[in-house]
């Protein structure tokens, strides 16, 4: 058996390749594809909080945002110059991470007078579990805005 070449092929091949390269062009067409070699890899967004819809605003519907706690943040949170995401611990006073251990280990070694004292003790010691929950909680958050700013 002879082998295939171009010029040996049926003319149907020819019409089927110039029915599907029309196709191709009408695809391309519709959704510029063309174009889209115009649009920088890395798209800025200047603005993240939607705007109201013309109809919105002549019928005076005016949206709020919900928010996502059982609480409303502070006053200028939305004006603040950093991310509280920005630290990796939400009490920077105590220094280091040995240094919080270090200072349970002198509430530890505190001997209390009376049960008052005691229960006191027990509270500061809740409130340092919550803070270092707290903080392995902000660098986990830390960590997966990494992995979303890195793509």
């Amino acid at each position: 058996m002879p082998a295939t070449t171009i010029d040996r092929l049926d003319i149907g091949i020819y019409v089927q390749y110039a029915r599907r390269m029309q196709l191709l062009e009408q695809v391309q067409k519709q959704y510029h594809l063309k174009e889209a070699t115009t649009v920088p890899a890395q798209a800025l967004i200047v603005d993240l909080y939607p705007k109201l819809s013309e109809l919105d605003l002549l019928l005076g519907v005016g949206t709020t945002r919900a928010p996502w706690a059982h609480f409303y943040p502070p006053e200028d949170f939305g004006y603040q110059r950093r991310s509280p995401f920005a630290f990796h611990r939400i009490i920077p006073i105590f220094g280091r991470a040995d240094a919080e251990d270090e200072e349970e280990k002198k509430l530890d070694e505190l001997e209390c007078e009376d049960e008052e004292e005691e229960e006191e003790r027990s509270a500061i010691k809740g409130c340092l579990k919550k803070v270092r929950d707290l903080n392995k909680m902000l660098r986990y958050i830390g960590g997966r805005i990494g992995q979303f700013l890195q793509g």
